[in-house]
C-alpha cells in the first residue's frame, strides 16, 4: 500500500508541476517520429544508412538528456548470417540510468524499441522509376518517440529509481529481432540481472480496434498486480492487459530467456507494414501517455524489494514436471470454466476471513499457484504473493481441498498443468465476492 501510495504521488506531481514540460515533451514527441520517418532515413532497412542516421539521431538526443551511452557512436554494430551468402548488418543503440541503491543497482528494468523498419521499394511504371518509402510511422517511430521521452525523464528522475534501467534501440527487429538477440546472446553477459523487460512497439494509433493494450506472455498474475496497481495510481490510461502475445517483436528474445515481459501497444491495423503508415495518421497525445505509463511501470518494478515473476512456463524437465495451461490441446477446466469459474464457484464462497486478519485490519492480494494433475486433482499449491501467514493458510486450505478438475488435454492424452489465481482479501460489507468473515 505504501508503494501504491508512492507511486500515486510522484505520477500526481509529475501531472500537476510540469504542464509546459508536457507541452515541451509533445511537440517533442512529432519531432522525433518527423525525423525518423523523413525520406532522408528511406525507410530504416536494417543495415541501410537510414538505420545508421536513427542510430545517430538516437544517440544525440540520450546525450543531450543525461543518458550514460553504453555503446559507442554509431551503436554497436553486429553481422549475422541469415541465410546462403547473405549476412545482416545492424546495430543497436543502449543507455543507462544507474539506480540509486547499492544493493539494487546491478540489478535492470530494460526498456525497448526497435529502430529499423521495411526502407523502400522501386517501381517502374512507364518506363520511370519511382521510389516507394515505408515509413513506419508508427511501425516502430512512435515507439523510438516514446522511449527517447521516456529516458529524458528517468534521467531527470535517476534518484527515484532503486535499480538500473537500461534503454536499448534494437536494429534489425523486423529480420527476426536479430538485434535483441544480440544484445542478449553476445553484448549483456549478465541475462539474469534482468528483472523485466518492457517493449514500446507501435504505440502511436488510437480510437476502434485501437485501444492501449499490454501483453505478458504468459499467465502472470504477480505482473498483472503490478500493472494494476500502475493503472489506479494513473489518471486517465487503463490499458487492457492480456497473459498472451500479440505480434513477434523484441520482447520474445526475452522472454525465451525466462524474463518477464511486457509489450505496451496500441495493436495492429491495415495500415501495418503499408505505404500508408504515415505521422499524420498518429495520436501523439497518446503515444506521450503512453510514454508517462512505461515510466510509471518501470518505476514501479525498480523499486519494488522482491524481483517481479517471470510467470508460469511449461516446464524443461517434462518428466517430472507440467505445461503451462497456454501450452496445451485444451487446458484443464473447473466446471466446464476456467480460473475465474474456479474463483467464483469454489474460492470465494468457502474461503474464510481470518479473526487474526480482521482485527489487524489486513487485506490484500493473494496470488497462488497449483498443479492440476493428470486425474485433474490439485496438488502443490504455494503462495507466491501473501498477505499475511494466516490468510495465506486459509487460500492453500481452500485451494487444496477442490474438487477435482478436467483434466488438460495434450495430443490425446491427459497432462499436468501449473496455474495459478489471485484471491483478494477486502474488509467491506459490499466486497462482490463476499468472503466469510
Amino acid at each position: 500500500m505504501k508503494s501504491r501510495l508512492h507511486l500515486y504521488v510522484i505520477c500526481l506531481i509529475s501531472l500537476l508541476l510540469v504542464t509546459p514540460w508536457q507541452m515541451s515533451a509533445r511537440r517533442s514527441v512529432e519531432e522525433h517520429v518527423a525525423f525518423l520517418t523523413s525520406d532522408s532515413l528511406a525507410g530504416r532497412a536494417a543495415g541501410s544508412a537510414g538505420e545508421l542516421a536513427a542510430a545517430d539521431y538516437i544517440y544525440a538526443c540520450l546525450q543531450e538528456s543525461g543518458v550514460t551511452l553504453l555503446s559507442p557512436p554509431g551503436g554497436d554494430d553486429f553481422y549475422m548470417a541469415v541465410g546462403g551468402n547473405d549476412t545482416l548488418h545492424s546495430r543497436n543503440i543502449i543507455g543507462i540510468v544507474e539506480g540509486y541503491d547499492a544493493n539494487l543497482k546491478n540489478e535492470y528494468v530494460v526498456v525497448g524499441a526497435h529502430m529499423d523498419h521495411l526502407g523502400v521499394n522501386t517501381l517502374t511504371v512507364d518506363g520511370i522509376s519511382r521510389r516507394q518509402v515505408y515509413r513506419g510511422a508508427d511501425d516502430n517511430a512512435s515507439g523510438v518517440a516514446a522511449l527517447l521521452e521516456m529516458a529524458e525523464k528517468v534521467a531527470n528522475d535517476a534518484f527515484l529509481f532503486r535499480r538500473s534501467v537500461i534503454f536499448a534501440f534494437f536494429g534489425a527487429e523486423e529480420r527476426g529481432m536479430a538485434g535483441s538477440w544480440y544484445f542478449l546472446n553476445r553484448l549483456f553477459k549478465d541475462t539474469s540481472d534482468i528483472v523485466m523487460m518492457i517493449n514500446l512497439d507501435m504505440v502511436g494509433r488510437s480510437g476502434g480496434e485501437n485501444d492501449f493494450r499490454i501483453y505478458t506472455g504468459v499467465r502472470n498474475l504477480e505482473l498483472a498486480a503490478v500493472i494494476d496497481d500502475v493503472s489506479a495510481s494513473f489518471p486517465g490510461l487503463t490499458p487492457k492487459v492480456y497473459p498472451t502475445d500479440c505480434f513477434a517483436s523484441d520482447h520474445r528474445s526475452f522472454y525465451h530467456k525466462g524474463i518477464p515481459v511486457a509489450l505496451l501497444t496500441s495493436g495492429l491495423h491495415r495500415d501495418y507494414h503499408t505505404l500508408r503508415d504515415t505521422p499524420d495518421k498518429l495520436d501523439y497525445g497518446q503515444i506521450y501517455q503512453i510514454s508517462n505509463y512505461a515510466y510509471a511501470l518501470a518505476m514501479s518494478v525498480a523499486n519494488s524489494d522482491k524481483r517481479v515473476s517471470s510467470g508460469i512456463h511449461s516446464s524443461s524437465d517434462m518428466q517430472e514436471g507440467y505445461y503451462s495451461q497456454s501450452d496445451v490441446d485444451r487446458p484443464a477446466q473447473f466446471l466446464h470454466g476456467t480460473e475465474a469459474q474456479f474463483l467464483s464457484r469454489w474460492v470465494y464462497p468457502y474461503v474464510k476471513y481470518p479473526d487474526s486478519a480482521v482485527a489487524a485490519g489486513e487485506q490484500g492480494k493473494v496470488i497462488a499457484e497449483f498443479i492440476i494433475e493428470e486425474d485433474g486433482s490439485v496438488s502443490s499449491v504455494t503462495i507466491t504473493r501473501g498477505v499475511t501467514e494466516d490468510i495465506d493458510n486459509e487460500v492453500i486450505k481452500v485451494i487444496s481441498a477442490s474438487p477435482r478438475w478436467k483434466p488438460a488435454r495434450l495430443q490425446g492424452r491427459n497432462v499436468r498443468v501449473k496455474t495459478s489465481v489471485a484471491v483478494e482479501f477486502r474488509l467491506s460489507k459490499t466486497y462482490e465476492f463476499g468472503i466469510k468473515k
